[in-house]
């Protein structure tokens, strides 16, 4: 199948009025992509979105889709077609029907259009349901009716706005499955907004990191979560410790911090080795975590290096896992995710005092760059 729908954005701003909405951003997302947006909300990834759609202009820049400029076309006119969060079905006609209502407005014959609106029932597993009218449906049941009717002209790019978050927590799972299924069935772009990690992570082939208007990141899925490039990403997607301190000295490929508490850390020196007191900061994931508990905390102070000392004040059973958090001596907050099997051999509860323990290998550099918004507890497993 030839795949569709290659986007990009050359330098892309958008104004309202005195409100800078978009940045100066650029982006590839190569055809039959799955991509999502993904940021807090007032980042500007909705609007970014809107830009592609035609729905709104951008400012400054150029929007394009498989080579062409469509900055000058309408909608209609773009190859794209958009699902709303509302889904936005007419209450009042069937599946059949709302399927084939575009191909009605383009002066489709009424036999051809409810011919193809049938082929697109059975393609997204909705054909028994075609006369049904919406209000007879499950949430599922009714994204699937929106998919189909986006669907059905055949575009080279389908643009979701949140379209898993009108559904719980059950039907959210199992749909987002369903649109990656669909996504590489049809083999069309998708690009799809979400504010939601987890949701991203798992569909996506390529995840679009955004922060007041600029991207902070575009990776694949692993790569944003196991290779945040910034402390804002590591903190926004979660799974991470983030954690920074003074160099110390530079042996070698490493360098050793040390941070106000007085824990040690290496890093990497990376090509530019650092000077002595600069600031460099770290992620760790949580599930790269040991722990121990300890029955004479200031014992722990030499075995400081690439390991925090706090107090456990909460803990999370996660089924497979543990989630573990833990209190510096600053009031931060450190988490370890600790395998149930490991976890329960010597669980470690409210109140004890733990050392936190990880290897030189886990440890990933970031840049240092913040957020207005608050990601301190936010994020995946947050």
């Amino acid at each position: 199948m030839t795949q569709v729908g290659g986007i990009e954005l050359a330098n892309v701003t958008k104004r309202f009025g005195n409100t800078l909405a978009i940045d100066r951003v650029s982006m590839i997302v190569p055809p039959g992509t799955y991509c999502c947006l993904l940021g807090p909300s007032g980042c500007g990834k909705t609007t970014l979105l809107r830009m592609i759609a035609g729905h709104e202009a951008p400012t400054e820049g150029d929007v394009r889709i498989d080579g062409q400029s469509v900055v000058d076309l309408p909608p209609a006119k773009r190859g794209t077609a958009m699902m709303f969060q509302s889904y936005a079905l007419f209450p009042h006609l069937t599946c059949l029907d709302n399927v084939a209502f575009n191909l009605k407005v383009r002066g489709v014959d009424k036999a051809q259009r409810r011919k193809q609106a049938h082929e697109m029932l059975e393609r997204v597993r909705m054909g028994s349901f075609s006369e049904r009218v919406p209000a007879e449906l499950s949430g599922g049941q009714q994204q699937r009716i929106a998919l189909a009717r986006s669907l059905i002209t055949n575009p080279k790019v389908l643009l979701l706005d949140e379209p898993l978050s009108a559904l719980d927590e059950f039907l959210r799972l199992q749909m987002r499955g369903n649109l990656r299924q669909m996504q590489k069935e049809f083999g069309i772009t998708f690009v799809h907004v979400t504010h939601t990690q987890m949701e991203a992570i798992a569909v996506a082939d390529l995840v679009v990191v955004m922060d007041h208007g600029k991207i902070d990141q575009a990776d694949s899925a692993r790569g944003v979560y196991d290779k945040p490039r910034t402390t804002y990403v590591a903190r926004f997607i979660g799974g991470q410790n983030v954690l920074g301190g003074k160099v110390v000295r530079v042996d070698g490929g490493t360098v050793l911090l040390e941070d106000a508490r007085g824990h040690r850390f290496t890093v990497p020196a990376g090509d530019a080795a650092p000077g002595t007191g600069e600031m460099r900061y770290l992620s760790i994931r949580r599930d790269r975590i040991e722990l121990e508990k300890l029955t004479d905390p200031a014992a722990a102070r030499g075995d400081a290096v690439n390991s925090v000392v706090g107090k456990v004040w909460m803990t999370e059973y996660q089924g497979s896992w543990v989630k573990v958090s833990i209190t510096l001596s600053d009031g931060e907050e450190f988490v370890a995710n600790i395998d149930d099997g490991t976890y329960f051999t010597n669980p470690a509860r409210e109140g004890d005092t733990v050392i936190a323990r990880w290897s030189a290998a886990a440890v990933h550099s970031l840049t240092h760059r913040e957020s207005g918004f608050d990601t301190s507890r936010g994020g995946m497993n947050a």
